[in-house]
């Protein structure tokens, strides 16, 4: 994969059959700056940390001090069809698409996928690395795979884009807690079905190149540095607020209002 800047690929967004199904609803700097991420996130209501999106050019916390952070949050396994893949850690070197090569060298390495954990946990620790809304991060895996690992999405019969990741068509492109698109993300096939921390902290990864402002062949759609959602609603339409993006910002937004997720904490027991 190319680490310069590109013209947005038609098929680097999710695709038209959009997100996967849903459940059914029933009635010392680095190291400060870390500490603060993590203290800021401490007045969560219940006690355990919360951890708040930071803004672009901040200092990222490390995967190791987050695995601490989210260790000590006591979070039961809603899915137990994920736990192997759960506790399956580490992954592939691979550059973000469509990152350029700064940031590319500044955050691909932090790919590690190197977290073994709830799926709830999962999502808290790429949240926490990452620097993003805990919730929002929960939103969207609702919105994608209903935190489901065997959810595998944007079906394609196209021969050329299945031998893009090894298989025959028909065939799904997108797998993961997050739906990485493994014919667009090149190299996180078949890693992203196999390890849930990966797949999670490549999509954080992302999102992260696009907060920063990476994405410059976004420009002409109005991109700007900084924009949670615009990046948000890029991740599934490759565009910047088109109409597509704005229907899955939507969707995403009313997982985070009516707190979905809290359904399948219920649903656990």
């Amino acid at each position: 994969m190319s680490s310069s800047p590109r013209p947005p690929a038609p098929d680097r967004g999710r695709g038209a059959d959009g997100p996967g199904p849903h459940r059914s609803r029933s009635p010392l700097l680095g190291f400060l700056l870390a500490v603060l991420v993590v203290t800021v996130a401490a007045a969560g209501c219940d006690g355990d940390p919360h951890f708040a999106t930071v803004s672009p050019g901040s200092q990222l916390p490390s995967g190791a001090i987050c695995g601490e952070q989210v260790d000590t949050i006591d979070r039961p396994e809603t899915n137990p069809d994920n736990a192997e893949r759960n506790t399956t850690t580490g992954g592939p070197t691979v550059d973000i698409d469509g990152a350029d090569e700064r940031w590319n060298a500044e955050l691909a390495p932090r790919v590690t996928g190197d977290y073994a954990g709830t799926t709830e946990q999962v999502l808290l620790w790429g949240a926490c690395k990452w620097g993003f809304d805990e919730n929002i991060t929960r939103a969207r895996a609702v919105t994608e795979s209903s935190w489901s690992m065997d959810t595998a999405g944007d079906v394609t019969e196209d021969p050329e884009l299945c031998a893009l990741i090894e298989l025959e068509a028909p065939c799904a492109q997108s797998h993961g807690l997050l739906q990485v698109k493994g014919t667009v993300h090149e190299g996180t096939y078949p890693r992203s079905t196999e390890s849930t921390a990966f797949g999670v902290d490549y999509a954080m990864a992302w999102l992260r190149a696009c907060y920063e402002g990476s994405f410059t062949w976004l420009e002409a759609e109005g991109y700007e540095v900084g924009d949670e959602w615009g990046c948000v609603g890029a991740w599934f339409s490759g565009h910047w607020y088109d109409e597509g993006a704005e229907r899955y910002i939507a969707e995403v937004r009313g997982h985070l209002t009516e707190r979905t997720w809290e359904d399948y904490r219920s649903d656990a027991g």
